[in-house]
């Protein structure tokens, strides 16, 4: 115990599990409407895609009122954030793994102070130090959008606190409800610059890159097809190891995705559509890319399913069925992070600081429990389009 508890030794585990061996196993988050929970399990990345009968204990059973929305899972640890269905602030870091957790203080910037806002989160690991990091960028709520610069704050788990970052964010970013994509020790979101002329509004999407080692902002040109088209039809993900943007027709009841990866980090002309996958046979959502280069999706049924882009195939997998927005899929390792830090609650526990926004909750308390948390996901993706579009001028939602 005393051996593997020393941060050389959790350090030395890290970096064997990270560089020996390509992933060949898959972590999959799917919220169950027969069971009320959000349930994780471990899946082999082979053509039958396993149960390794590795379903994973969820210790925050009760703590959310469905399920968490999953931002990002690096070296091992999940970064869960319990914003889809109103204000809460709480943010928990979790192993499962090793079953060790730590649950974040409040922010500086919440509803309680600021009144109604946006936020995005971004989670990833600075190899310079040896850490990891929450950054989270609020935007306050104006009379005519969302007010940039934002409020940007960085937790680290050494120093186990927020503290303010002062930096220039010329940008807006759009992607409260979707995954972030770390890679090459950035979290990368969609976002979109606005310039006002007189009363003429126009804006172009690119993507919002957050470097964890130097806590700087930077912006990389995305697909010129893509500049002009609303950053709340998109998504940064990666992609295999590339960065990439998912491309929907539409936010809500879309009907096609094209999937555009950058071969060559950082290099705008290098950007490719690789996929443009139609949706019309009751696919959902783009999950991920597995190891035989098949996409993992989410169907609108809630069944998991993946999908072979050349011959246009698909195939349900695994023996699960959720909500299509609940999914969550990633490369699954194992590590010791949070072995010394875990289970040390640096905030409070999850939902005592629910804000009296949850009142707003659109729902009958008697309606059925299979249907409550869909028609509460679709409620939460139609309220984030009016200050957006009012912002950068599109027309409401039809």
């Amino acid at each position: 115990m005393s051996l593997i508890t020393t941060p050389d030794f959790i350090t030395k585990h890290l970096i064997t599990q990270t560089t020996c061996s390509p992933p060949n196993h898959t972590l999959v988050r799917h919220y169950s409407k027969i069971h009320r929970k959000e349930i994780y399990s471990v899946h082999s990345d082979n053509q039958s895609f396993d149960d390794l009968n590795a379903q994973i204990e969820f210790p925050f059973l009760g703590q959310s009122r469905y399920y968490f929305r999953v931002v990002g899972f690096v070296n091992g640890l999940l970064c869960l954030s319990d914003d889809l269905f109103g204000y809460t602030d709480t943010i928990v870091l979790w192993n499962p793994s090793i079953r060790r957790s730590l649950t974040l203080p409040i922010p500086r910037f919440t509803f309680a102070c600021s009144g109604p806002f946006m936020f995005v989160l971004g989670f990833g690991f600075d190899s310079k130090t040896n850490d990891h990091k929450v950054v989270r960028v609020a935007y306050a709520q104006g009379d005519d959008g969302y007010i940039v610069p934002p409020e940007v704050e960085v937790f680290t788990i050494r120093s186990g606190c927020w503290r303010d970052v002062k930096t220039t964010v010329p940008y807006c970013a759009t992607e409260n409800f979707w995954t972030q994509a770390f890679l090459n020790g950035s979290v990368h979101w969609v976002a979109y610059k606005l310039t006002v002329k007189s009363r003429d509004r126009s804006f172009r999407s690119l993507i919002m890159s957050f470097d964890m080692g130097s806590e700087e902002f930077g912006d990389l040109r995305i697909p010129e097809s893509l500049v002009s088209m609303s950053p709340m039809n998109m998504s940064a993900a990666v992609f295999g190891d590339s960065l990439s943007i998912f491309h929907y027709g539409k936010r809500i009841w879309t009907n096609n995705c094209s999937i555009s990866v950058m071969k060559e980090y950082g290099v705008a002309e290098s950007w490719i559509n690789l996929f443009d996958i139609d949706l019309e046979g009751g696919l959902g959502m783009v999950l991920s890319c597995r190891r035989n280069d098949d996409v993992l999706l989410a169907a609108k049924g809630g069944e998991l399913v993946s999908y072979n882009c050349g011959t246009k195939a698909s195939m349900n997998i695994g023996m699960m069925c959720g909500t299509k927005d609940a999914y969550y899929v990633d490369s699954y390792m194992e590590s010791l992070v949070l072995l010394i830090e875990g289970n040390e609650v640096v905030g409070r526990k999850a939902r005592d600081a629910m804000s009296s926004s949850e009142d707003g909750y659109p729902g009958d308390e008697d309606e059925g429990e299979d249907d409550e948390v869909e028609n509460n996901e679709l409620w939460m993706l139609m309220s984030l389009g009016p200050s957006l579009q009012i912002m950068i001028g599109f027309e409401p939602f039809g």
